[in-house]
């Protein structure tokens, strides 16, 4: 297991924007790859590379960019699939040990983070983001210190969710964990805790003081929607305007009393654009590294 089962082949600049102390890196690694499969991991970079400059806010701040990938071969191809998540049981060898049902959930798919952070440093010290592509088609993903993205068919989606975790601090706006009507009765009904870090939920609907006042029109109410049931997810449809930013009730994994930004985000569900306030944060974080003048993109396959 681990380091034995494969090998660091070696580090390739995908998009070149410049001097890595000046531009927001991304560093992307595959688990589960065999030797074999190496070029099929730079194509499924490269693709998840013009997923990302097409997504808004990313084609705005490219030239701030840069992205490198790190080739690692794996003994078998595939992740760990414990039957005890309803999974088939398979157990390949890879360099980073990727394996499904992380927390009982078959979806929550990990690596050992160690030493994906031992790989980095010692190829691309200044990353300012580590993706892992795991070479399964079973549908997972996990966000955190590292972003680990399955091949599901909607992989390019996945990434830039989990991305959002790891790179901006995104909290899931989804009102539930393992799923609703699955977790158990009781346990994700009302948040109860301290105003949340993350940027792009809340407790607070106050006018005046809300994370993101500023993006909520006058006229918008708050709370903009409210679940009549707190014991289920709220199954109403949007009142307003896709558009519209307000506090929607159902958000950190509670049915009630917390609130997220738009009714519909990526980080609620798969498919959507970034919600306002999602965007905001991104452009702020890479912004800063987005040079005045229009550099030379270089590209490298």
């Amino acid at each position: 297991m681990g380091t034995g089962d494969g090998n660091v082949i070696g580090m390739t600049k995908v998009v070149d924007h410049g001097d890595p102390a000046l531009r927001w890196n991304l560093v992307i690694l595959g688990d589960g790859y065999q030797v074999a499969q190496i070029a099929q991991f730079a194509s499924d970079v490269t693709n998840f590379v013009n997923t990302l400059q097409a997504t808004p806010p990313f084609g705005g701040l490219w030239t701030g960019i840069n992205v490198y990938r790190i080739d690692v071969s794996s003994t078998d191809s595939g992740a760990r699939d414990p039957v005890a998540c309803g999974g088939t049981g398979a157990a390949p060898r890879t360099y980073f040990d990727a394996s499904f049902c992380n927390n009982g959930i078959r979806r929550l798919l990990e690596v050992t983070n160690a030493t994906v952070h031992t790989v980095v440093n010692a190829n691309m010290p200044q990353a300012n983001m580590i993706m892992v592509l795991v070479n399964t088609p079973v549908y997972g993903g996990s966000g955190g210190d590292v972003a680990t993205v399955s091949l599901a068919p909607s992989a390019n989606e996945i990434a830039l969710h989990e991305m959002g975790h790891t790179a901006f601090g995104f909290a899931d706006e989804y009102e539930y964990y393992a799923g609703c009507g699955v977790d158990p009765p009781g346990t994700h009904d009302s948040y109860a805790g301290p105003e949340p870090g993350q940027p792009n939920i809340t407790s607070n609907i106050d006018r005046a003081t809300n994370k993101w006042h500023d993006l909520i029109a006058a006229a918008t109410p708050l709370p903009t929607t409210a679940n009549a049931n707190c014991s289920q997810c709220d199954p109403q449809a949007n009142p307003f305007p896709a558009s519209t930013v307000g506090a929607y009730e159902g958000a950190g994994y509670f049915h009630c009393t917390l609130y997220r930004p738009q009714f519909d985000c990526r980080m609620r569900a798969l498919g959507n654009p970034f919600c306002a306030v999602c965007q905001r944060v991104i452009g702020e974080v890479i912004g800063p590294h987005v040079p005045i003048g229009p550099p030379i993109e270089r590209t490298s396959s």
